[in-house]
């Protein structure tokens, strides 16, 4: 099979489960280093989104929609094994920036953690490997999508939501944890 786009060789790459987040040190909102997908995650499964705590448009309605997930993580009782976890694509992005952003949408740990490459290597690097495109828009914004991707503790993306079909984002990962629990 061939692809046309880079979403259409992002969906067979999914389907086929050939598309990793690699290993990742990353800062989170309290400053604390942390390594995502490394497979040593006390969660069994994230769902990750991709923003920039500048952006007012698209990493708005995220935080939104990650806000109310975040509820339903707790409500459901899965905190520890289903995580979200939104990651900065911006290299400017501070330690501050990113305590701001998760305050704004009442995002707390363990539940969301909000991200950061610790340097710009390792961000291009998970941007690469995962397929994710961000372009600067020339007025110090950043075009990207508003994709949810479903991911394993060690990496591998299980499945991609739009933005708009949340729910059934955390429907899919909510199986995927309790299926891991079986």
């Amino acid at each position: 099979m061939s692809a046309w786009t880079l979403d259409e060789r992002r969906d067979l790459r999914i389907a086929s489960l050939d598309l990793r987040m690699p290993a990742t040190a990353v800062r989170n909102q309290q400053g604390h280093g942390v390594q995502l997908f490394s497979g040593n995650a006390t969660s069994t499964v994230y769902i990750v989104d991709f923003i920039y705590t500048r952006c007012n448009t698209v990493c708005s309605a995220l935080g939104g929609e990650f806000a109310q997930l975040s509820h339903q993580v707790k409500a459901d009782g899965l905190s520890g094994q289903l995580g979200l976890v939104s990651i900065s694509l911006d290299a400017r992005d501070t330690a501050g920036d990113l305590k701001t952003y998760a305050a704004t949408y009442r995002a707390s740990l363990p539940e969301w953690e909000v991200v950061t490459a610790s340097d710009s290597r390792e961000l291009n690097a998970l941007l690469r490997q995962a397929d994710v495109i961000a372009i600067p828009d020339g007025m110090g914004g950043i075009t990207h999508n508003g994709a949810l991707d479903v991911v394993s503790a060690n990496g591998v993306v299980l499945a991609t939501y739009p933005m708009e079909q949340f729910q059934q984002a955390y429907l899919f990962a909510r199986s995927v944890v309790r299926q891991a629990a079986r």
